[in-house]
């Protein structure tokens, strides 16, 4: 998970009063608060816990591009709308000036259903345990860059992306390094470079964009649209073989694999995985692709064109997934076999 690195030991505890944390806690909620309800409708609120008391803690580090000052770690709860709270663990990130920045919470055994990742549906069921680890939200996250027209010379690429002497540099899978234009809308490939390496020049981010060669002496590479970025994966390494679809997602972990013919359904906990043949995709404008099982129609996968992030690595998908199976629904993160053309 990002910023698991906080919970290395940290510098010298703040002597702020009580009242003086308790308040920075109740800022802390607020924030988060906003920033979760509007992620996720099915959340009603947040609210900070009166025992154990909210501990602060000075540090000196930077989450992304923005300073961080101190670490404020506090019981909470989690109430939602359409299911029993959950009691958990937040941490929230503050500036020099007490600010919050950040705000998430902390994995921690639940002895009850835990969160429900972003995007889930109204009726998924929640697991019989799980581990809370809702992702960190940075303060007034940019909306998702509208998808601009690409011109007919744009190439799929593949490769490392990283920041070398405040310039960025492109390796592909199959070729040498390159320079690399960040001409994404947003400059989104920039963004996600600095959210996912927290700042860390020089750290590789695996990506697929689309692209085209710059014109002049020693021109590189121009990113145009951005469609996949993580750190924590096989990159280059990835094989998809047969399959066609690759997706994921979490409590409970679970795992889709999609070939031309089946699709497989492995969820942790289960005694064994799903699997069904399918017809073949089906289209519906504004919709996606989906797939449905020909022996059993109550197993359904959706994929939809829009970003999706994954809650708890935050890779960037240029596909978001929900599949439907035995009653209940399981939402994530796919991508798609690069050596395919795109559906």
């Amino acid at each position: 998970m990002r910023f698991a690195f906080l919970l290395a030991p940290l510098l010298v505890l703040s002597a702020l009063s009580a009242e003086a944390q308790s308040y920075l806690a109740q800022q802390c909620v607020l924030f988060g608060d906003a920033q979760y309800r509007r992620l996720d409708g099915s959340i009603e609120r947040i609210a900070a816990l009166e025992f154990p008391p909210p501990t602060i803690e000075k540090i000196d580090m930077k989450a992304g591009p923005q300073p961080v000052a101190s670490v404020l770690t506090l019981r909470g709860r989690l109430t939602y709308r359409n299911r029993g709270p959950l009691e958990t663990q937040f941490v929230c990130l503050l500036d020099a000036t007490d600010k919050p920045l950040f705000f998430y919470a902390l994995p921690v055994p639940a002895t009850r259903g835990a969160p429900t990742p972003f995007g889930r549906g109204p009726g998924a069921a929640p697991p019989p345990s799980a581990t809370t680890a809702l992702a960190p939200q940075p303060v007034q996250r940019p909306p998702e860059p509208p998808r601009q027209p690409l011109p007919a010379t744009a190439i799929r690429l593949r490769g490392l992306v990283r920041e070398l002497g405040g310039k960025l540099q492109f390796s592909p899978c199959d070729g040498a390094p390159m320079a690399l234009e960040d001409r994404t809308p947003g400059q989104e490939l920039g963004r996600a470079l600095r959210e996912l390496t927290a700042g860390q020049e020089g750290r590789p981010m695996f990506v697929e964009l689309y692209g085209g060669r710059e014109a002049g002496p020693g021109g590189g590479i121009g990113a145009l649209e951005l469609r996949r970025a993580a750190v924590e994966t096989a990159g280059c390494r990835e094989r998809f073989d047969q399959r066609e679809w690759i997706a994921s997602g979490s409590e409970p972990s679970w795992r889709l694999e999609v070939t031309g013919r089946d699709m497989m359904l492995n969820v942790a906990g289960s005694p064994a995985p799903q699997r069904g043949a399918h017809g073949g995709l089906s289209r519906s404008p504004g919709a996606g692709v989906s797939y449905a099982a020909s022996d059993d129609p109550g197993f359904v996968v959706v994929f939809e064109e829009r970003r999706c992030i994954d809650p708890l690595s935050g890779s960037l998908f240029a596909y978001a997934v929900e599949v439907r199976s035995e009653g209940r629904s399981y939402s994530g993160c796919a991508a798609h076999n690069p050596a395919m053309p795109a559906p």
